[in-house]
């Protein structure tokens, strides 16, 4: 069964809100559709791609991203922690990333307490001269002072980019400058990895191919389960010696488990229906939230409550904030549904007493995807639903 309906706006709206039941049943259908007879087994890591459908899916990865080799994993967190391990030294033991990073935000220090590693930090947080809720994505100068003036410098192994940047809305570092960054990196000496984890949306961004973008990159993570819609799941990837080594810290982790059947399964599936075959493009995604938003944002009534960040979506995804309390919009978001069957947001979140957007008067915020279940939905039903969201908090201003 279908969950909801219409969702038009939020991170879950972008794939269908399917029942368990119907996702694993739909997952045993594509078993049989694609001739998988038997489980991969502890990650099959002494089969070729003829004889395991793990790594076979490995091997298509890798060819189509331009990189020797490719390791599925459980979790992106599993990835990028060893990916980390395997690029540090006995004398270099920092590893450098944006202050928005998956690793410093949601992992519970785990690069400290596990990796016995730290990070070099770089903060864009108090760098728009104008004020507003704008925060820049890295860029090339951020490094350049990093590498010139930072006093550990020489003890840095690895530069983690995240493209796009999710917790700014999918900002992307401009392409010229993701070179110059991997320029700076190989003259000294330190491992360039890529947080890809919506590296297709990052591709439709940057108007290039997976491989182009990857390209600079001594190796690069990838997930299954965000705008690929897979139950979960994580590629790694770089050359030959970095994989076998990558293999050895998925077993010591764990993370070979017996059979990763049906994470391989989602992820084939998820890879072909958003990439290989897809019904929209991550660009006619990014085309449409650009086009959705510049309504919204010249709506007098709509601009007077929520603001976007960035003001023109750099991808399919853009973080909103709203002036009203979560309170409010949750009565707003059910007398909506309750009225037109249309539910405008699928999760909303306080802003922080510590965010520059709270000193600025806004209340609420939220992440907003464009995928192939809101993307279905017509333009106007977007402005409409938008609209009589609005309208509750101005008949509450009213009153």
């Amino acid at each position: 069964m279908v969950l909801f309906a219409r969702v038009l706006s939020g991170s879950a709206a972008q794939h269908p809100a399917l029942s368990p039941s119907l996702i694993l049943s739909s997952l045993a259908d594509s078993c049989e559709e694609m001739g998988m007879k038997t489980l991969d087994l502890y990650g099959d890591f002494y089969l070729t791609s003829e004889e395991s459908s793990l790594r076979k899916l490995e091997a298509n990865l890798s060819d189509t991203f331009g990189k020797e080799d490719a390791v599925f994993m459980p979790s992106g967190v599993m990835a990028q922690n060893i990916a980390l391990l395997i690029h540090a030294t006995e004398k270099k033991k920092l590893f450098a990333c944006h202050h928005s990073s998956h690793l410093l935000l949601h992992e519970q220090d785990a690069y400290r307490e596990l990796l016995k590693m730290e990070p070099i930090i770089i903060d864009t947080t108090n760098e728009n001269a104008a004020g507003g809720l704008h925060i820049p994505a890295m860029r090339f100068h951020h490094v350049k002072s990093i590498f010139l003036s930072h006093t550990n410098a020489k003890q840095l192994s690895t530069l983690i980019l995240e493209t796009p940047h999710r917790e700014l809305g999918g900002k992307l570092t401009p392409w010229p400058e993701v070179l110059q960054i991997g320029n700076m990196c190989r003259t000294h000496g330190v491992k360039y990895h890529c947080d890809g984890a919506r590296i297709f949306e990052a591709a439709a961004g940057y108007g290039l191919n997976v491989k182009e973008i990857v390209e600079p990159f001594d190796s690069v993570y990838i997930s299954f389960y965000k705008g690929l819609g897979g139950l979960s799941g994580a590629m790694l990837m770089g050359d030959a010696t970095f994989c076998q080594e990558a293999r050895v810290w998925l077993r010591r982790l764990g993370g070979n488990l017996y059979t990763l059947m049906p994470y391989i399964i989602s992820a084939h599936v998820g890879y072909h229906k958003h990439v290989i075959d897809p019904g929209m493009t991550f660009t006619e995604k990014k085309e449409k939230l650009q086009r959705i938003i510049q309504r919204l944002s010249s709506d007098p009534l709509i601009s007077a409550y929520v603001t976007f960040d960035p003001k023109i979506p750099e991808t399919n995804m853009v973080h909103g904030y709203m002036t009203t309390s979560i309170e409010e919009c949750k009565t707003a978001i059910q007398e909506v549904e309750k009225v037109t069957g249309i539910r405008i947001l699928s999760r909303i979140r306080p802003v922080e007493e510590n965010e520059r957007a709270k000193q600025l008067g806004y209340q609420t915020k939220f992440e907003w995807t464009m995928g192939s279940a809101n993307g279905a939905i017509g333009d106007n039903q977007f402005l409409n639903g938008w609209r009589a969201f609005s309208h509750c908090f101005s008949q509450h201003d009213k009153k």
